[in-house]
């Protein structure tokens, strides 16, 4: 398939704001500069209201910061933000309000060749499944201006904030093709999101209260952002039981040997993982118990662990039987298998819950998931223990290992009747 042009490696941050006085230098050069190009092209007729140079002077502020952070985490990739005016002028409990119909023209003359701050692909219609609706948004990148600013006045991640007044609890609509990022939805606050809230802010205070540290490898370029701790919870399909996920944590997006360097509170970081998580979850909705100690432990298959839990997995998310396997997972199979025997065997393995497998459950399997990680992050806070979360399992000191797990065990079979089995990496 060709590759989209659009890829990114994340949003754009609208709440970023220069922390110091070196940041502080570099939004005020960028905006003397901007204003000097307005004026030498004749752009404006008439100097900014109060209120417009007041969102004016944000804008700029939001769009340096959070490029120079992207800059110096190292990403190769650029930062999706939206020009659409449909979703600048209307009021949204996620957006900052300082951002508004004007963002275009800003972005446009931020990429001028006088300033080349940044740098831009903008958004066009989804050509890769025109029969579904959706387009991309732009997608922009630190530019040479940008980039020489950054390196004149020593900016750091300790030059950079980002405000708190941030939502926490997302609503995403289904997606309508691979490569849809499927927009936020607004949301009435109910009794339920109030309360999925105010879990988050517990969460969120009790990881800024701990002591994280981090080790750089000798051979990395780049540093480590340790502020970056505040998380949010998506659920997806437009539905407060699907989903539920926790994403916004540096370590979250490290790979498994880099979170090795991670020190909570002087201590080396362990993972402790639960293991064979969705199909425990799908017995436990079914009432029953597996009569095996590896769900994914398929007789015959003994060599293809991974291809049979990607097959079992893919199995409770598509809502209409299977033909066929995923992309990419034929390869973990011996030359020759044919999806439909994997999946016989996958149903007459765990015959006890294999009627709910292509009805879609999938995705309220990983909402029990996420409710289960977030009992055990306030559980583990009501014992003292920092705790970082990674989808289906937490980091915690060396020294909490063996308390932590006792406590992943008993929530895992308070929320489910079944037994977890919980490892230790």
């Amino acid at each position: 398939m060709e590759e989209n042009p659009w890829s990114y490696s994340r949003q754009f941050n609208p709440w970023r704001y220069p922390r110091s006085n070196n940041a502080h230098k570099v939004v005020s050069e960028v905006i003397e500069r901007f204003l000097e190009i307005e004026n030498k092209r004749e752009l404006r007729s008439r100097s900014r209201k109060t209120k417009d140079l007041w969102n004016f002077r944000i804008t700029i502020e939001t769009l340096i910061c959070d490029l120079a952070h992207h800059y110096l985490s190292g990403h190769t990739k650029g930062l999706a933000i939206s020009r659409s005016n449909r979703h600048l002028r209307k009021t949204s409990r996620y957006k900052n309000p300082h951002l508004n119909s004007k963002l275009p023209y800003v972005l446009d003359v931020l990429e001028w060749p006088e300033l080349q701050i940044l740098k831009q692909v903008k958004g066009g219609l989804n050509y890769f499944d025109t029969e579904k609706k959706g387009s991309y948004r732009t997608v922009m990148s630190p530019g040479r201006g940008l980039v020489e600013l950054i390196k004149r006045h020593q900016i750091e991640f300790e030059d950079l904030g980002s405000y708190n007044g941030v939502e926490t609890i997302i609503l995403k609509r289904e997606k309508n093709s691979i490569w849809d990022n499927s927009e936020a939805l607004e949301y009435e606050d109910t009794d339920l999101t109030k309360h999925y809230r105010y879990e988050m802010t517990q969460i969120n205070q009790w990881i800024n209260e701990a002591e994280l540290n981090y080790l750089m490898p000798i051979n990395s370029k780049y540093d480590v952002d340790l502020s970056e701790r505040r998380l949010k919870r998506y659920f997806t399909r437009g539905s407060f039981e699907s989903g539920g996920r926790l994403f916004g944590g540096f370590w979250l997006n490290m790979k498994k040997e880099q979170r090795k360097n991670i020190l909570i509170d002087g201590e080396e970081a362990v993972s402790l993982d639960y293991s064979q998580m969705s199909p425990r979850i799908l017995y436990g909705i079914c009432g029953c118990v597996p009569d095996t100690e590896d769900c994914y432990g398929i007789k015959g298959y003994g060599s293809s662990r991974s291809g049979i839990k990607k097959v079992f997995n893919a199995m409770t998310f598509v809502d209409k039987p299977m033909t066929r396997f995923p992309k990419g997972v034929n390869q973990l199979f011996k030359k020759g298998t044919r999806f439909l025997e994997v999946s016989v065997a996958i149903q007459r393995a765990h015959s006890g819950i294999a009627q709910r497998f292509y009805c879609g459950i999938g995705h309220y399997l990983q909402f029990i998931e996420s409710q289960i990680l977030i009992k055990v992050l306030l559980g583990l806070r009501n014992l003292g223990i920092h705790a970082l979360p990674i989808h289906d399992a937490v980091l915690v000191g060396r020294t909490w290992v063996d308390m932590s797990r006792q406590l992943m065990e008993q929530v895992f079979l308070d929320m489910t009747n079944v037994d977890s089995c919980v490892q230790v990496e």
